[in-house]
């Protein structure tokens, strides 16, 4: 294989620009520090989205050739299932669901968001 990074790297340096972070964390409202976090992996949706098509990247430049057209087909993943963090809540939601949650917990990564964003507005009016 001839790429000198991961697969995804191309595919999120592609798409960084239209990522719409927002200007503070959405638990806590600290606005230094802030990650956006996509709620299904970018890693495995790569993957799966290679298998599904028959693609066998080697090369930087294969990737670059189908990474438009993978981020057309999950620009939802992409832009909309994700959420500005700020880094203690974004490496907090990563200790629950691990380094690279599962497809599995992309339904349960924002109820956890919106669980833990009741309890600090909750805990600031007390």
């Amino acid at each position: 294989m001839n790429l000198k990074r991961d697969l995804v790297k191309y595919v999120r340096d592609r798409a960084k620009s239209r990522y719409k972070k927002d200007v503070e964390c959405y638990i806590c409202g600290n606005k230094e520090s802030l990650d956006y976090h996509h709620y299904y992996s970018l890693t495995e949706l790569l993957e799966r989205w290679l298998t599904k098509n028959g693609f066998k990247i080697d090369s930087a430049e294969e990737i670059i050739q189908v990474r438009d057209v993978f981020i057309k087909e999950h620009s939802k993943e992409l832009f909309e299932d994700a959420v500005t963090l700020c880094h203690k809540h974004h490496l907090r939601l990563h200790s629950i669901y691990g380094k690279k949650p599962k497809f599995i917990t992309a339904k349960k990564q924002p109820r956890w968001v919106e669980k833990q964003r009741e309890k600090t507005w909750l805990g600031t009016m007390a």
